[in-house]
């Protein structure tokens, strides 16, 4: 039997069985796991709590196709949002600056690189030298 999206999208996002089952929905762990199995057999309110919990549509959530699940770079922001919460910054600024500091340790990783490299040149001259001068 393929894996159900309830159980992918929970497995994703760390989530346990009883986590999902007695705090978000306020059934027991073993009604939520044959939930999992057959997901046709969901409550609309429990749907409509797992599809918030997720934030995907209930349509996708109780969807029998396998689902493609994309991720994105989320960093934590110091900014409050509204309601006063710390949230999640999760933005193409957020992802350039992430790349930016990749780039950066890259360009830090090459730099050293470059340096070990000519610095290993050098004692292959001197080395190549002492063994053209000891041979002759």
């Amino acid at each position: 039997m393929a894996t159900s999206t309830l159980k992918i999208l929970r497995e994703i996002n760390d989530y346990t069985q009883e986590f999902v089952a007695e705090d978000v929905l306020g059934i027991s762990q073993t009604t939520y796991a044959r939930l999992e199995q057959d997901p046709s057999k969901i409550k609309a309110e429990h749907a409509q709590k797992l599809a918030d919990l997720y934030k995907v549509s209930i349509a996708n959530l109780l969807s029998e196709a396998t689902p493609i699940i994309t991720f994105q770079a989320k960093s934590i922001s110091e900014n409050n949002n509204s309601n006063g919460n710390i949230g999640y910054l999760n933005s193409q600024t957020a992802t350039a600056n992430y790349h930016e500091g990749e780039v950066k340790a890259l360009k830090e990783q090459n730099e050293l690189l470059i340096k070990q490299n000519a610095e290993l040149m050098e004692l292959v001259k001197v080395l190549g030298g002492k063994l053209a001068g000891g041979n002759g």
